[in-house]
């Protein structure tokens, strides 16, 4: 009898693992997918494609021929917004070690790191598959640094946000947040005119950043942004457009060269403060003195920066900039193209020598630490993204050359061709700027339209809607 037990177990058993196997081999999927640090999938360790070929990856736009690259484009980046994986940040404060908070005497409140490439868990479908979900963040802070592309970025979020019929916190006047002071809430339209409190979703114009000030304005899982430039080309631009020459009293034929020759001396007669003319970028970060800092001081602030800010963008490497923001963001690619506006024109760019280019890095010196550090970050982030990013510039710069094609008539244009206010940008006196003309039939299309739209123009039509909404809730 024991031994008759031992084997009818032993068939049941068997019978058990039969059942289980036919189940597995039947009702559930025995191809697991897993994606390598290219974007590429691998199916059971091989190596496959993604549902794309990869055959059909954009050409490059350095091609002259504008026509092939539009054909591309609307043939192989329909979906792209929908292939690509995308990281979420960590919301700021909605982490619980956000609590334990230091207050610093320069107006910044310290976070943990956020680390963008980091990507919610994996969810896996019915069929095996992993895919990877993010959440698009409409809540934001753009710090707009003068002559850094920030014009460019700044219309890319006011669209954004005006299809999306988001709450801008505007200016009180005009187009700028009271700079060159430091932000408060008092210098918004809305503190001066709602008689409630409102929730903003998005604060982009021309501010001294107060992170402690910024914070009573906006929600608590607002996303931080900023671009910054080359300090050697910034400098150069912003000396130019806003005239430092003037401020200095400096009558020369090169007054860039002029300056640098006794920059210590010119600041400290010009008629603005001082920090303004030295480590201008790190000026519009807020009540931060560099002068005579060490290194581990300006380190210090740097490192306060990155703890804030969840993308620093670089002008210079501007759509990889771009792609990483999408993805920081969730956003559509369609959401961050662009035309270059408020750029100069080529007559009002003067020329530089080394030697000056060198002079710059020792007088803002500390701006070339703020560059060097977030370059540094911007690649590294980069790499870290689950999939091959360059893909994704070359759609960009592809789909922005669709765009000019359908929409633009020139990008070059003259102050003096331009009849619409919407497509003028304001220009200094003895610079001169770049206009956009738009085709008679993109007049009628609201993305061109909103694309070539001016900061100005732009911040008062949305003035106009935020005031009408405010009335209507009275």
């Amino acid at each position: 009898m024991p031994c008759r037990r031992h084997n009818i177990a032993w068939t049941l058993v068997a019978a058990l693992l039969l059942v289980m196997t036919l189940s597995r081999k039947h009702l559930l999927p025995t191809t697991f997918w897993s994606r390598d640090n290219t974007g590429t999938v691998r199916k059971d360790g091989l190596k496959t494609e993604m549902g794309y070929n990869t055959t059909n990856t954009i050409k490059s736009t350095q091609t002259s021929d504008k026509t092939e690259a539009i054909k591309q484009v609307k043939k192989y980046t329909q979906d792209w917004g929908n292939y690509a994986l995308t990281g979420e940040p960590n919301d700021h404060k909605t982490n619980t070690a956000l609590e334990r908070r230091v207050r610093t005497h320069n107006g910044f409140w310290t976070r943990p790191n956020n680390d963008i490439t980091s990507m919610k868990g994996p969810e896996r479908d019915g069929f095996g598959n992993t895919s990877y979900t993010c959440n698009e963040k409409t809540n934001l802070v753009f710090l707009k640094i003068h002559k850094t592309a920030s014009s460019t970025v700044q219309n890319i979020i006011m669209r954004f946000g005006s299809t999306r019929n988001l709450t801008f916190a505007l200016p009180k006047r005009g187009h700028i947040m009271g700079w060159p002071r430091l932000f408060h809430k008092s210098f918004v339209l809305q503190e001066n005119i709602a008689k409630k409190n409102i929730t903003y979703n998005i604060l982009c114009h021309h501010m001294r950043f107060h992170h402690e000030h910024i914070r009573e304005l906006m929600p608590d899982d607002t996303v931080y942004i900023t671009i910054i430039r080359d300090p050697v080309y910034m400098f150069e631009s912003i000396f130019s457009y806003m005239r430092f020459d003037k401020q200095f009293g400096i009558n020369s034929t090169e007054p860039l060269k002029t300056f640098l020759e006794q920059p210590f001396y010119f600041a400290k007669f010009g008629k603005r403060d001082p920090q303004r003319y030295r480590n201008p970028m790190l000026y519009e970060f807020g009540n931060i003195r560099t002068e005579s800092d060490s290194e581990e001081s300006i380190e210090f602030v740097i490192d306060l920066i990155e703890k804030i800010f969840s993308v620093v963008l670089i002008a210079d490497h501007f759509e990889e900039s771009l792609v990483l923001l999408k993805h920081t963001l969730c956003w559509d690619i369609n959401d961050v193209t662009f035309f270059k506006i408020n750029a100069r024109r080529n007559e009002s760019i003067r020329g530089m020598t080394a030697d000056m280019a060198e002079k710059i890095r020792q007088w803002s010196r500390a701006d070339v630490m703020l560059f060097d550090h977030f370059n540094k970050t911007l690649w590294s982030k980069l790499s870290k993204l689950p999939f091959d990013w360059r893909k994704e510039v070359e759609v960009l710069k592809a789909k922005n050359l669709q765009l000019q094609d359908e929409c633009l008539q020139s990008d070059s244009a003259s102050k003096a061709d331009i009849k619409d206010k919407r497509f003028g940008v304001y220009q200094p006196k003895g610079i001169h700027m770049e206009h956009f003309q738009l085709k008679e039939n993109a007049l009628m299309n609201e993305t061109c339209v909103n694309m070539a739209k001016s900061e100005i123009p732009f911040t008062l039509e949305l003035h106009d809607k935020e005031e009408r909404r405010i009335l209507n809730k009275l």
